[in-house]
């Protein structure tokens, strides 16, 4: 059985536009979703640090992640990132799913 993919990406909001970034990222949870292979795509915001972002996101396969990456929601989150995201990584997660 293939192992699902499995990320964490934490995402640091630029002074001021701490909003926006939310905005932008809780579109980005409605339009995930529904896509085929979307296991989990759930968004949550630090409690202390109202700036500091991270979303897990479960695919079933690389190549449902790789067609994501190629949907408007995901296409306007790379055109506007700069202008609102300090600092972003991604992690790579075992899953037990």
């Amino acid at each position: 059985m293939k192992s699902m993919i499995t990320k964490k990406i934490n995402l640091t909001a630029k002074a001021g536009k701490e909003s926006e970034l939310e905005n932008v990222l809780k579109g980005m949870v409605l339009g995930s979703k529904p896509e085929a292979g979307c296991v989990v795509y759930d968004l949550y915001q630090q409690k202390t640090a109202l700036g500091e972002f991270f979303l897990i996101e479960i695919w079933e396969t690389a190549e449902h992640l790789d067609a994501h990456k190629l949907t408007p929601h995901f296409e306007n989150f790379k055109a506007v990132a700069p202008e609102l995201i300090e600092s972003k990584s991604s992690e790579e997660l075992n899953s037990f799913l």
